[in-house]
């Protein structure tokens, strides 16, 4: 019992690292860095920053570690519920730390692109930071296609912690409206790009609540042993 209780209060901890580091990683490190539509100004400003943007990229492998973890140890709380659908859960949180370990390769590229090696002489300036820009943006649309993952994660776990007895139901809403917030944003994206940065803020406004919520809850109270005890025999 005390294990399940403890696996709680871990997934809390690793959802508060992930809390913590995110602004570092994504929008302070990287995207805070991009000059949408300015290549030369982009260029300038990873340069000037370049220690913060290589900071980015440490902050985002630790972030894919921990979203493993965190992805079997949210399925085992609930697979009491139903195992399928945790699993399900555990997947999409999985692929989504695999497309967020991928999305590293274009900043790579982009601290490649502004190292100066004499093998770039090949190109001029102005060619130079157009790639920059390229994969920068390449690096924002990335971050999108995760977004989707994440959303049907954060669906099927709010599904989950709704219909577990041994979590409050409200969570389980908060996260279901969470899941909505990544969805638009992410399709809303590709189909209505000009709303973008509504969407952003549609996104921090209805996400951060139900997470935030989740996570205080998992640190502060873990999970209702006893109840979750009663699901485990119908699990197999």
């Amino acid at each position: 019992m005390n294990s399940v209780k403890k696996s709680a209060r871990a997934a809390g901890v690793l959802y508060l690292v992930i809390f913590i580091i995110s602004p570092v990683a994504i929008l302070v490190s990287k995207s805070g860095l991009l000059v949408p539509g300015d290549a030369d100004a982009t260029v300038n400003s990873i340069m000037a920053s370049s220690t913060l943007y290589r900071l980015g990229i440490v902050a985002e492998t630790v972030i894919f570690l921990v979203e493993i973890v965190m992805a079997a140890i949210l399925y085992e709380l609930l697979k009491p519920v139903n195992k399928t659908l945790s699993l399900a859960a555990a997947f999409a949180r999985l692929a989504e730390a695999i497309v967020q370990a991928v999305n590293l390769l274009p900043s790579v590229i982009v601290l490649m692109l502004v190292s100066g090696a004499s093998y770039l002489t090949v190109f001029d300036t102005s060619q130079l930071n157009a790639l920059v820009l390229l994969f920068a943006n390449a690096y924002e649309y990335l971050v999108l296609v995760w977004g989707f993952l994440f959303g049907l994660h954060l669906l099927l776990l709010g599904y989950l912690v709704y219909k577990a007895d041994y979590f409050p139901r409200f969570l389980g809403i908060l996260l279901m409206v969470a899941s909505a917030g990544y969805l638009l944003q992410s399709y809303g994206a590709f189909l209505i790009p000009q709303y973008q940065s509504l969407l952003d803020t549609i996104v921090m406004v209805v996400a951060i609540p139900g997470e935030l919520a989740f996570t205080i809850y998992l640190l502060w109270k873990g999970i209702d042993v006893k109840k979750w005890k009663e699901h485990t025999p119908a699990v197999k």
